[in-house]
């Protein structure tokens, strides 16, 4: 009988136990997660306040269920969505310039459901006349530029002068309308620095103005401090021409590896890689090796700030072609560490690693190589100022921080080089191989400044 009583209480404590489990499921389950994240600025009070000028106003939106939105108070006023679901959603408030003469107060309602959840108020001030430009200050390299102004105001017709002395004589408009301004501007030949002001005003109103400034750099020197620059030749070696005198190993080259001669680029020998299948690993032969040890002047000089530059062409597009959207690389030793150039995988844009800080650290451009094109990247690591940045056909492309150590490729059979056609892998053959030509493989001791970019960049296409 004690045994039957026993069981009975442990069975009676089962059904309290799983009683309690399903009403504590039941009420999670009536729980809603509700939230709405107002613009910054946002008072204590729910108050937003804004000026006169058309712009939107955003909310953030948390939910776990069908939730809803309005607004009251300003016909003008509305949603670009009004209603969603779970998960988080921003919405968009539309307010249109307020040219009613007089502020303009509207309420912005939040229901989960039926309830009312939430509520704010957006205060927007009357708009007063009003000039504004896209870009307050330009700064332009050496050489010729064309540049666009957009010119935002709610008055009929604006103007500008230039207050520079002599600065309408290397200042050209070119274009003009109602709302933008373009202007040319030729080669620096004045051998400083040059600037001016351009005052805009609106006709009628002197109180209304907006200054640009307009700054052109006079020309760099391209830098000449290489450490590694690799010629080709026409039986398929290659050599250092840099004063470092690096060894350039043409030992694993094969029949996949063809010299061709170029008409521009100064006449310059390529090296094209012409295997069809890209990405490929544990390659034994196939490519160009550039051997250095860590610790000896080459790396040392690589380990405190490089430049590293790059002209080469794809016979595929990365986008599309059998395997395409695997990474490759024309030029790199990036086993695990060091530094080096990629068709990024996925996206095929050129994009720049570093290994330095204890991890990558990798500007992406917006460009994807067209096939048969040649492309000038430059990367840029500056140790000092811990920026890494990539620039495509003299133009800056993107930039990342970048500070801390660097990190060279890491071996098992402690051999490094830079792979000229694919990237060195740990066990001294080649991977992520290389589909294309390859011009220009060098790297300068120091960073370079987007002066000394752009002067490399108008060198080569001289």
């Amino acid at each position: 009988m004690k045994r039957y009583f026993i069981f009975f209480l442990a069975a009676l404590a089962t059904l309290s136990i799983q009683s309690c489990k399903d009403e504590t499921s039941e009420w999670l389950d009536r729980i809603p997660v509700f939230r709405v994240n107002a613009p910054a600025g946002t008072t204590e009070d729910n108050e937003i306040n804004i000026d006169g000028k058309s712009q939107t106003v955003d909310f953030t939106v948390y939910a776990s269920n069908s939730w809803s939105a309005e607004v009251s108070g300003c016909d003008a006023y509305s949603f670009n969505t009004s209603v969603g679901g779970s998960g988080k959603t921003v919405i968009s408030l539309l307010t249109p310039e307020n040219e009613s003469e007089a502020v303009r107060e509207a309420t912005v309602s939040f229901y989960l459901g039926e309830v009312l959840k939430d509520q704010f108020t957006v205060i927007q001030q009357i708009q007063e006349p009003y000039i504004d430009l896209s870009e307050t200050e330009v700064t332009l390299t050496g050489y010729e530029n064309e540049f666009t102004i957009d010119v935002l105001s709610n008055q009929e017709s604006w103007n500008y002068i230039i207050e520079t002395e002599g600065a309408s004589e290397w200042i050209v408009e070119t274009a003009k309308s109602g709302s933008s301004v373009s202007f040319s501007v030729p080669e620096n030949t004045s051998g400083k620095d040059r600037s001016a002001s351009l005052l805009f005003t609106v006709d009628g109103k002197p109180e209304l103005f907006a200054v640009l400034t307009i700054n052109q750099l006079k020309p760099a020197t391209p830098p000449t401090d290489l450490i590694l620059d690799v010629i080709f030749n026409e039986d398929g070696t290659a050599y250092d021409a840099s004063p470092m005198k690096m060894t350039v190993d043409a030992s694993r080259r094969d029949s996949d590896v063809v010299i061709k001669k170029l008409t521009d680029f100064g006449g310059r020998y390529a090296a094209a890689f012409t295997n069809t299948t890209v990405a490929r690993s544990s390659l034994k032969s196939g490519y160009y090796m550039v051997p250095y040890a860590v610790g000896d002047s080459f790396a040392n000089k690589i380990a405190d700030g490089v430049s590293y530059e790059l002209v080469f062409c794809t016979y595929y597009d990365p986008l599309t072609y059998t395997d395409g959207l695997k990474q490759t690389k024309p030029f790199a030793s990036t086993e695990a560490g060091g530094i080096g150039v990629c068709l990024k995988a996925n996206s095929g844009v050129i994009q720049l690693e570093t290994h330095v800080g204890g991890g990558w650290k990798s500007p992406a451009s917006d460009v994807v190589p067209v096939p048969n094109r040649y492309y000038h990247v430059i990367g840029v690591w500056d140790k000092a100022a811990g920026v890494s940045t990539i620039y495509v056909d003299g133009e800056y492309k993107a930039s990342v921080n970048a500070a801390g150590d660097f990190k060279f490729m890491n071996t098992n059979v402690d051999k490094r080089w830079f792979g000229i056609g694919a990237d060195p892998g740990s066990d001294d053959t080649g991977q992520i191989s290389f589909y294309g030509e390859v011009v220009i493989a060098r790297l300068y001791d120091a960073p370079m400044s987007a002066a000394e970019v752009a002067a490399l960049y108008r060198q080569l296409n001289k």
